[in-house]
């Protein structure tokens, strides 16, 4: 006799069950993220899953995505051709408070700088700066 199918709409008893094989480690990875995030491993992935779907991007996402980054890449080279920006002095003032950067630390700074104070970065990667 077949299981009759249960509809939910929020994961648990009676939800669909799934048995999957993971990689060594990933266990231990998940675990630890579900820690971290107060949720059980389930609610985790299941977190996880959502998000993905949610946010899959499609090829006229990834197109429009293209375009933008082409048209800022040609902003900076043109910013950077400009005189509107004195690059080797922004240099000197960071090494006169004892920060090295090489041209590219330099404008990754400037841009990196430029979108936490905008809002759009939200790693928590230390920049050059931060290590002072």
């Amino acid at each position: 006799m077949a299981k009759k199918a249960v509809k939910t709409t929020k994961a648990g008893r009676g939800s669909d069950q799934f048995v999957l094989r993971l990689p060594p480690g990933m266990r231990a990875a998940i675990a630890r993220e579900a820690a971290r995030s107060n949720r059980s491993m389930n609610a985790e992935l299941i977190g996880r899953l959502d998000f993905s779907f949610e946010n899959a991007l499609t090829n006229k996402v990834l197109l429009s995505v293209s375009k933008d980054l082409a048209d800022t890449a040609d902003l900076l080279r043109s910013l950077l051709a400009s005189d509107e920006l004195d690059l080797w002095s922004f240099i000197a003032d960071q090494r006169a408070r004892g920060v090295k950067l090489t041209q590219s630390e330099a404008i990754r700074l400037i841009v990196r700088t430029y979108l936490a104070e905008q809002g759009y970065l939200f790693s928590n990667v230390p920049t050059k700066q931060d290590k002072g």
